[in-house]
């Protein structure tokens, strides 16, 4: 794949680089990760990279509390075990609030090539801002993702099932451009004597698994996790959009497979690669895998898609979904900022993030821009249109705290030991006290604003693009 590497140094000033740092001791570049194929390809990338006095060294541990909890042990002692990690966006207001992350503004004024204009101005805010439009970053767009959908062409494209669906439900059957059809999609497809089901999704109560995907349910519908303005999250966690849009993810449940209530992504992917269901929303990460017929025997009936809106009880239509991924963020111990800047100056090139957006999704914009990556394969297409409508947790410092409050009560709530509005109340009050004790006034005003409608049109079968197209 080639590219007008319009930004890229020249070869000469690479091999100068290197030359110059060639008579210094061997210098070893440690990042922490979650290990998997984007960390493995940040590996093999950088062996190639020119300056041999200069190995990446990789410190990886599995996805979840672990992954986060290394990054943030080692800063609660001003440690330098690690020099750079891979971190979640929400994750940025935390390290940078606690004075632990590289501020990136200062490498952007000193670097001939990393600038913010190389980077979508959207992700470079999603990955590494701090505060929210303060213009400061703490981390570069390194790993981005998105929820998106995946179904089954083969069901949904077979003449008797079409007859069949529309004898029932009065319509056409297409991939869903709203929850409410999902769940009517669903239902259709549920057949557990037949091994199917027609709908997967994560609900385990471990690190984000069930509140990145009842959140995407949430801002559907038109609720919001709080007012970042007043610091108020009763009213608008607890409101009733908001549990309109959690009961419906709870509902979906329905059409999974018997426990699914606990499935992460990995069973996710499983029930989906042997045939268990017609539809599933899954992070894009996953799709090389789910497109791959050496790992998913039905890869050639495999659609891929954005995920639906839904048309909130005002009768607006919107469509939001959790923002995945990770930034890029350097750790403010480490005394050996200047070769990780040259390495970077390297890696953000466009001939490295052309090899890694081959495998993982890049937050370089000439690679995103560019059709050769966008006709790819069957899906980085959808992965672009997908990009316009992420949202995300709160970019606190408190974090990791809120976070975990409200997977625990949507874990309730999927369990049906607390109904989705008793959930919802019993998280808003848990989050108004962990603000209130870190500082944060809670400003109560007169009423909840109305959450404007979003003026995007839904996607209709045109717009998603199958296996093998």
């Amino acid at each position: 794949m080639k590219l007008r590497h319009t930004l890229m140094a020249s070869a000469a000033v690479i091999a100068a680089s290197a030359a110059s740092t060639s008579a210094n001791a061997d210098t070893e570049l440690t990042f922490v990760w979650h290990a998997g194929t984007c960390a493995d390809a940040l590996v093999e990338i950088a062996k190639d990279y020119p300056d041999k006095s200069v190995t990446i060294v990789p410190a990886l541990v599995p996805y979840g509390p672990e992954w986060h909890n290394k990054i943030a042990s080692e800063f609660a002692i001003q440690g330098d075990a690690f020099d750079f990690a891979m971190w979640d966006s929400q994750s940025t207001a935390e390290f940078a609030g606690g004075g632990h992350a590289v501020k990136i503004n200062d490498i952007f004024a000193d670097s001939d090539y990393l600038s913010a204009e190389i980077f979508p101005a959207s992700s470079l805010s999603q990955y590494g801002e701090y505060p929210d439009g303060s213009g400061e970053f703490y981390g570069l767009p390194a790993n981005q993702d998105a929820y998106g959908l995946m179904y089954r062409k083969d069901l949904f494209e077979d003449p008797d099932e079409q007859v069949a669906f529309k004898e029932k439900y009065g319509r056409d059957l297409r991939v869903p451009e709203t929850y409410q059809e999902a769940k009517e999609v669903a239902e259709f497809f549920t057949r557990p004597d037949e091994g199917l089901y027609g709908w997967g999704q994560m609900g385990g109560r471990e690190y984000d698994f069930a509140t990145t995907a009842s959140n995407s349910f949430l801002w559907s519908f038109g609720g919001e996790l709080y007012n970042p303005e007043t610091f108020e999250v009763q009213g608008y966690l607890n409101s009733p959009a908001s549990i309109d849009g959690v009961q419906a993810y709870v509902d979906m449940f329905q059409f999974g497979p018997p426990g699914s209530g606990n499935w992460g992504f990995d069973e996710v992917n499983a029930a989906f690669q042997q045939g268990q269901l017609a539809m599933a929303m899954q992070w894009f990460y996953f799709n090389g895998s789910n497109a791959d017929p050496e790992v998913n025997k039905f890869a050639k009936d495999t659609g891929f898609g954005i995920l639906p809106g839904a048309v909130g009880r005002d009768g607006k239509f919107r469509r939001q979904f959790s923002v995945g991924g990770q930034g890029m963020g350097i750790n403010k111990y480490s005394e050996k900022l200047p070769e990780l800047v040259k390495f970077m100056e390297w890696y953000f090139q466009p001939e490295q993030q052309e090899r890694y957006a081959a495998v993982c999704q890049t937050g370089l914009k000439a690679v995103l821009d560019s059709p050769d990556w966008q006709g790819l394969n069957s899906y980085n297409a959808q992965f672009s249109k997908a990009l316009q409508y992420l949202n995300d947790y709160w970019h606190l410092p408190e974090y990791p705290v809120l976070l975990d409050q409200l997977q625990e009560e949507v874990s309730n709530a999927v369990s049906g030991s607390k109904t989705v509005e008793q959930a919802l109340t019993d998280a808003a009050k848990k989050h108004e006290r962990t603000l209130q004790r870190a500082g944060h006034e809670i400003k109560r005003s007169d009423s909840t604003p109305e959450v404007p409608d979003q003026e995007i049109a839904p996607v209709g079968m045109d717009d998603v693009v199958p296996v093998n197209n």
